[in-house]
C-alpha cells in the first residue's frame, strides 16, 4: 500500500478531532459569555427594583412630612399653645 493513503487516514481523523475540539470549546466560551451578561441583566433588575422600593417609601415619607407641616403650621396660625400636634406614626421610628 501506498506510504501517503497510509498517512491520510489518520490526519483526517486528527485534523477532524482537533476540529470538533475547537468547535465545542467556541460553543461552550460564547454560552458562558451569554450567561454571565444574563446574570449581569438580572442584577441590574434586581438593582432597578430596589432602587424604586426605595423612592417610593421616601416620597411616602415626604408626604407625611409635608402634612406635619401644614398641621403645625396651622396650629401655629390658629393661635394654639403648645404642645404641638402628635409626630405622625409613619415619621415615628
Amino acid at each position: 500500500m501506498d506510504p501517503l493513503l497510509t498517512l491520510l487516514g489518520p490526519t483526517l481523523t486528527l485534523l477532524g478531532v482537533l476540529g470538533a475540539a475547537f468547535m465545542t470549546y467556541r460553543a461552550s466560551n460564547r454560552k458562558l459569555h451569554s450567561d454571565s451578561g444574563l446574570q449581569l441583566l438580572n442584577e441590574r433588575q434586581e438593582e432597578v427594583a430596589s432602587l424604586r422600593k426605595e423612592l417610593s417609601e421616601s416620597r411616602r415619607r415626604e408626604r407625611i412630612q409635608g402634612d406635619y407641616i401644614g398641621v403645625l403650621r396651622r396650629h401655629i396660625a390658629d393661635g394654639d399653645s403648645p404642645p404641638p400636634p402628635a409626630w405622625p406614626d409613619g415619621l415615628i421610628t
